[in-house]
């Protein structure tokens, strides 16, 4: 058993896949406990800052965390390019979350009814995207044991302020919720960040001065921004069809199917967590002079597909069944409802998601723009035609669209590589 426990500990990936576990764990704890401390109006605002706010850390992200997987493996500048480009990112968050900026931001996307102060809504942004970017650096610098320990300090302070809130305070607002439970507990994690960040920079200060090192880094720079600019605008076309039902149900003023909807999204959106991460671990093992590697992983995962697909039927009915025992008294049976859709939904993707992903290695994002705009037309017809009368029918619908979409992308991406390793054709990069 001792060897079994050393050996899982040395093991790279199980370390990752259990430092993720732990994380979406916290953010489990805080989806299922909270809800019974809000009324059905509060949980439809909570539901809806959750949701949006996920969606603008894929918006200010600015698919940096791609990007550095995938130039880390190629330039030792990628560092300090990363480091710069996430002190901006920061910088505009800061101004935005303190300045009438940020009333205009609001505006724009769509949060300025959300019940959050301004400065909550861009500090929670300001955090997770810390804990985003330090987990992409340590993994880069094989570092996993260390993602591990902060995974569990944010767990741990996440548990301490949950209890509070549960137990002892005596007034619950969403302010309170977001700060204790979203910015509080990632204090760590955004001091150890702007560590490295500042670390990276200050390495090469004295190489900066030369003319062929300036030259390098803004040719570099240009590659960096590019790609991300192209993985940014694909992964929000994405982030925006998941959550356009939210969006339209706010704007609509719709209180109970947002609460019911926002309720058994919070439950997908702990796998959209999980496997984020994973591809992200994926992602720095590969690259395009791998294709031995590349084949394994493809083959490897289309022997789990039986066990996926029927795995995923069972496990989304003991959740729908558990969520139906759980959830709080102001809501239906249609939350489990919700929950079995997207839970199998979000299983279904999630594998299919671990082919594509190898789109960013071998950089077929025309592609994947091409098939996110398709998407993201699907369900904004299928929520405008059928959500406002039909929502559990139309919920059903836009899962599979987007399940379909996915589906030819990876097997389309599959095509294109067997191409190419049967041809023997080098792919280029970027």
């Amino acid at each position: 058993m001792i060897g079994k426990i050393k050996a899982l500990l040395a093991n790279e990936g199980a370390m990752f896949f259990i430092s993720n576990l732990v994380y979406s764990f916290s953010t489990y704890l805080i989806a299922l406990l909270i809800p019974y401390k809000l009324n059905i109006e509060t949980m439809a605002g909570f539901s809806a800052a959750f949701n949006i706010i996920m969606m603008l850390i894929f918006v200010f992200e600015f698919g940096l965390t791609v990007s550095y997987l995938r130039f880390n493996q190629i330039y030792k500048i990628s560092d300090q390019i990363n480091a710069l480009i996430q002190l901006m990112i920061f910088a505009l968050l800061f101004v935005l979350s303190q300045t009438m900026l940020g009333h205009y931001a609001d505006i724009f996307f769509g949060v300025q009814n959300l019940g959050i102060a301004q400065s909550y809504i861009y500090l929670s942004i300001f955090a997770l995207l810390s804990w985003i970017f330090f987990k992409t650096t340590l993994l880069a610098k094989k570092r996993v044991k260390f993602i591990i320990v902060n995974s569990f300090i944010i767990l741990a302070v996440r548990v301490v302020f949950l209890l509070y809130i549960l137990f002892w305070a005596k007034e619950i607002d969403l302010d309170m919720i977001y700060l204790y439970l979203f910015i509080i507990p990632f204090a760590m994690v955004i001091f150890l960040n702007m560590k490295y960040n500042i670390g990276f920079l200050a390495a090469c200060k004295t190489q900066i001065a030369k003319k062929e090192i300036r030259d390098l880094f803004k040719r570099r720079m240009k590659q960096f921004i590019l790609f991300s600019a192209l993985t940014y605008i694909i992964n929000g076309l994405y982030i925006y069809t998941n959550r356009y039902a939210i969006i339209y149900l706010v704007d609509e003023k719709m209180t109970t199917v947002l609460a019911e909807l926002g309720y058994a999204m919070s439950f997908g959106g702990l796998i959209l967590i999980f496997i984020s991460s994973l591809r992200s671990y994926f992602l720095s093992k590969f690259n395009m002079s791998q294709m031995d590697a590349v084949m394994a992983h493809i083959e490897g995962l289309k022997r789990y597909r039986p066990y996926v697909l029927g795995g995923g039927i069972v496990v989304s009915a003991l959740i729908a069944v558990v969520v139906n025992f759980i959830k709080p008294a102001y809501l239906s049976v249609d939350s489990p409802i919700y929950v079995f859709i997207l839970i199998f939904a979000s299983i279904v993707i999630a594998y299919l998601s671990l082919f594509s992903l190898l789109s960013k290695t071998f950089n077929f994002n025309m592609l994947e723009l091409k098939l996110n705009i398709i998407r993201l037309v699907l369900v904004i017809v299928l929520v405008h035609a059928l959500f406002k009368h039909y929502p559990i029918v139309a919920f059903a619908l836009i899962n599979l669209a987007i399940v379909g979409v996915e589906y030819y992308f990876a097997k389309t991406v599959l095509k294109r590589i067997y191409e190419k390793e049967k041809s023997g054709e080098k792919i280029e990069s970027a």
